[in-house]
């Protein structure tokens, strides 16, 4: 047909060769961009392999298809929706840009994302809320310093990632561009116009911004008086040699000390439930998590018929504090949860390997099946996930933790004390849409073990 249509404009232009060829020309640029547009509609235009620590092996030696782009992508689509966030109402957020004042040539940028999943997450959070609350008027997308993966101790490492690392950086950027557009996004500091002539070089500390002692403490990271953030930072800009412009631009580089800065309760309700869903994990492990909780329900039902499951954050690897819960108190908890409810299986999530077989061994007295995310896998999906950080694989169990019908954490982690706050938000919402609310005196869901609960956990965005 093409060679026909051809063929036809040259037999009525025979004198006009310019023209045919100007003719040829632009039909070959009509389906060349049309051939590009439609496979941009029909594949995800994530590289989910950028990350892994192993690249797959060439096309001829694939057997296993999710170690090619067209099975990962599948297995997205398949096993990643429904999300967290898709019915997250961001209104609050659109009215907080609406009535900021924004800057001009002032940028933000925060690199010293660094430690385990849940404080990351919170770093990343305070860094936009900051950006927001100054007015800025662009945000490089935060970077993730990744720890050491011999030692996860060690977490400054000058291993930069960028936010696909571990979040969803195409959801990150609609949510924003869609409720908070005033403030342009960008992939990088160069991408900032006249970024090699900004002012203000050196790296910022938010407390003493705010004239507060300086410490690394947790509890000495709270900003006590975010209200009046702006005006001291705006106080800061205007003490510059000269007034940001677009040749001498103002780029702010946020320093490590953000993990417990900005207090969430300093926003109305509206912002403070909504704000920590701009941010969403990574698809493809996002799927896998689904997947493995769909396995767990058909391994429930296939034995017992009842497919709920207690979730636990076994948080007893060597590097938990001396005064966190022990072994000891996280596997009473979860076994007395698990028989008082009638359930018949925990998902444990932790790098404790001795600490899960010994689990597993105890809960059988009781009738119980222990199983982790490298039980319930297959080869496959194991050597998909196997090449990923120990945080990445931690996404893994945070979503199929935030699934259980019942959870058990430890008081003291980040990781369980969030996931805590999280599902209480999320059953309120249930609730709350429901027409429904929780009664006086119910016997909650889950519940942390150890000597109390995270001191500083109301600083964490839900």
């Amino acid at each position: 047909m093409l060679s026909t249509l051809f063929g036809s404009i040259q037999s009525k232009s025979p004198r006009r060769p310019v023209y045919s060829l100007v003719l040829w020309i632009g039909l070959t640029f009509v389906l060349v961009a049309a051939s590009t547009y439609f496979l941009s509609q029909t594949r995800p235009a994530v590289d989910y392999f950028t990350h892994r620590e192993e690249e797959p092996e060439p096309p001829a030696n694939r057997t296993n298809p999710l170690l090619t782009k067209e099975g990962i992508d599948q297995f997205v689509l398949d096993h990643a929706y429904p999300r967290l966030g898709e019915k997250t109402n961001f209104t609050g957020l659109h009215q907080l840009c609406n009535s900021t004042k924004w800057q001009t040539h002032v940028y933000f940028t925060c690199s010293h994302n660094a430690g385990g999943l849940m404080n990351v997450r919170n770093m990343v959070l305070n860094c936009v809320r900051y950006a927001i609350a100054a007015g800025a008027s662009g945000l490089v997308l935060p970077q993730i310093e990744a720890r050491d993966q011999a030692d996860l101790t060690h977490l400054r490492t000058e291993e930069y990632r960028n936010m696909g690392f571990l979040f969803d950086e195409t959801w990150f950027k609609e949510v924003m561009k869609e409720n908070c557009g005033q403030m342009e996004l960008f992939d990088t500091i160069e991408d900032i116009p006249y970024s090699g002539y900004a002012m203000m070089p050196d790296v910022l500390n938010i407390q003493a911004i705010m004239e507060q002692p300086r410490g690394s403490k947790h509890g000495a990271l709270r900003n006590k008086k975010p209200w009046e953030f702006r005006s001291r930072f705006d106080n800061l800009i205007k003490s510059q040699k000269r007034r940001p412009t677009e040749k001498s631009p103002v780029i702010v580089r946020l320093d490590d000390r953000t993990l417990f800065s900005f207090p969430p309760t300093f926003d109305p309700p509206s912002v403070l439930n909504s704000f920590g869903f701009i941010l969403d994990f990574r698809l493809d492990l996002s799927a896998l998590a689904n997947f493995i909780v769909d396995r767990v329900h058909q391994t429930l039902n296939a034995s017992a018929g009842n497919d709920s499951y207690v979730g636990l954050h076994l948080r007893s690897e060597p590097d938990a504090g001396k005064y966190w819960a022990t072994w000891d108190q996280l596997a009473e908890a979860t076994i007395s949860t698990a028989v008082g409810n009638e359930i018949k299986l925990i998902y444990v999530a932790s790098g404790d390997t001795d600490g899960v077989a010994k689990l597993t061994k105890k809960a059988v007295d009781s009738g119980i099946q222990v199983l982790d995310k490298w039980s319930i896998l297959s080869g496959d999906e194991k050597e998909y996930l196997a090449p990923f950080r120990f945080d990445q694989q931690a996404i893994v169990d945070y979503l199929a933790l935030m699934r259980s019908d019942r959870f058990v954490g430890s008081g003291q982690s980040s990781f369980s004390s969030h996931l805590l706050m999280r599902r209480e938000l999320l059953a309120n919402m249930t609730l709350a849409e429901e027409g429904k609310h929780l009664e006086p005196g119910s016997v909650p869901r889950d519940q942390l073990a150890g000597p109390g609960r995270l001191g500083y956990w109301d600083m964490d965005w839900p």
